[in-house]
């Protein structure tokens, strides 16, 4: 089975009816209590708080109840986690001694827990098209490549 897409993110053929009954579905996300970004939780980490600030601004619109908490949590510390583990990689060299630096290994698993993490929160391209159609990009009408190609 696919995963489910919001209805303003399809670009299927659905009849009225269809849309209506994907539609009263998607509501049922909105009936749960939004996740306060006001208030940093105590789950996360001192370094990770400006990443909470950060993404507050980006998701606030999403379906972020408060049933996410916990993962937007791991998503900041893992964040945090990440770019500190890389800059103390950047010091050291990815190679100490002759042999690949142990933070090779802890950036590369901090690197796919943030993608897990993004990809539930709708923060990858790829989640976010499942949650919001793009709108098509009007073609610039002075474009002397397109007109070579026809497209003028």
């Amino acid at each position: 089975m696919r995963p489910k897409k919001l209805a303003g993110a399809t670009s299927g053929h659905f009849t009225k009816e269809q849309l209506e009954e994907k539609q009263k579905e998607e509501e049922v996300l909105y009936n749960y209590d939004r996740l306060n970004f006001n208030e940093v939780p105590n789950g996360v980490v001192p370094g990770a708080v400006g990443e909470w600030k950060r993404i507050a601004n980006f998701i606030k619109d999403l379906p972020i109840s408060e049933l996410d908490q916990q993962t937007v949590i791991r998503y900041c510390n893992y964040s945090y986690l990440y770019d500190d583990a890389m800059q103390q990689l950047v010091a050291e060299g990815h190679v100490i001694e002759g042999k690949k630096n142990p933070l090779v290994d802890v950036v590369n698993s901090y690197s796919k827990e943030l993608k897990v993490t993004a990809s539930e929160l709708g923060l990858t391209i790829n989640s976010r098209l499942k949650l919001v159609k793009p709108t098509e990009v009007e073609k610039e009408k002075d474009d002397p490549f397109g007109d070579m190609l026809g497209g003028g």
